[in-house]
């Protein structure tokens, strides 16, 4: 009969104790101490309603972090017009900052790590106007920094990376964009172009392994692209075609969320590195929200169309189970 280190080459770990449920997805293991041997999973995953924004509002800039406790929002979109505000949660509630964007627009890109490190660039400062402004927040104030090399809005709500290196791709200027842009944390460089110009689709990864999925032409797509490093390759599309989206993960595990089909959707879909997967739906359709931005792996869906003040939080439920073979 095979054994399990002949098939696998080594043996299976011995634990005294059992780790953590997160520690422990995908991990076989033998606990001593109960004589068993145990596997980490990980459960199919599902929105739930987290705490809500001060300020209701849409395309607004974003950056959420793993964990979701280190998340930022900043501009965006409601009555009266264009926003400034900046809004941080520590895990329990949305705070206000003092600090707001030196020039007020909707659609801007976010890029972070953490609430205190964060960068929102591009967007468009009237429904016409796009700009290439960049600013950065330290935790506690905004300061101008280079600006783009392209005047551009439709990036909302973020793309890969973060404050000190960062990507973005897309646009709308008006007109579809397909350049791509990499940050440094001093200055922006052109790379080399998306395969289909588009903007409002969802990005997320880091500067040199990133993924940019959906967005809209003069239709709603569902195109995919990768990007390595130096060129963008298209692969495997989702399921829907939508723009005006919320996005998270890495190039081998994030989500698409929500967007315009139209109508709105509530559809959740999973990229496992090779194809995407639906998952749990959303509790409300909605479109236009703060998502990620940055290279957090946490996934928010706050605000959105009809200047929303609601925020659901993705949940993976992890559990360590004891093994068992018939």
């Amino acid at each position: 009969m095979a054994t399990y280190k002949g098939i696998q080459g080594y043996s299976v770990q011995k634990l005294s104790s059992d780790p953590t449920a997160s520690e422990a997805i995908g991990q076989l293991w033998y606990n001593s101490d109960t004589g068993k041997f145990k596997i980490g999973t990980a459960g199919a995953g599902a929105w739930a309603t987290s705490d809500s924004i001060n300020t209701g509002r849409d395309n607004m800039a974003s950056s959420v972090m793993s964990p979701t406790a280190l998340s930022i929002i900043a501009g965006g979109n409601a009555p009266p017009g264009m926003q400034n505000a900046t809004e941080t949660y520590n895990g329990s509630a949305w705070s206000t900052s003092p600090a707001t964007l030196n020039t007020a627009r909707r659609d801007p890109a976010g890029l972070g790590e953490t609430n205190t490190a964060f960068i929102a660039a591009g967007g468009g400062s009237s429904p016409t106007v796009s700009v290439s402004v960049c600013e950065s927040y330290n935790g506690s104030t905004w300061t101008e920094v280079n600006n783009l090399n392209t005047v551009k809005a439709g990036v909302q709500p973020g793309g890969a990376g973060t404050s000190t290196a960062g990507l973005l791709a897309g646009g709308d200027s008006p007109g579809n964009l397909n350049q791509s842009e990499s940050w440094n944390g001093t200055c922006w460089t052109e790379g080399n172009n998306i395969n289909t110009a588009r903007e409002s689709g969802g990005k997320f990864g880091t500067q040199t392994a990133a993924l940019f999925g959906a967005g809209y032409t003069t239709t709603y797509v569902a195109v995919t692209e990768t990007w390595n490093g130096s060129s963008w390759t298209e692969v495997n599309n989702l399921n829907t075609a939508r723009a005006w989206l919320a996005a998270t993960g890495t190039t081998t595990a994030g989500l698409i969320y929500g967007g315009d089909t139209p109508p709105d959707t509530t559809k959740t879909e999973a990229w496992d590195g090779t194809s995407w997967t639906e998952v749990g739906d959303l509790a409300t359709t909605i479109h236009s929200q703060g998502g990620t931005g940055g290279s957090g792996t946490g996934a928010l869906s706050i605000g959105g169309k009809a200047y929303t003040t609601v925020v659901e939080e993705w949940a993976v439920p992890n559990a360590i189970k004891t093994f068992t073979s018939s």
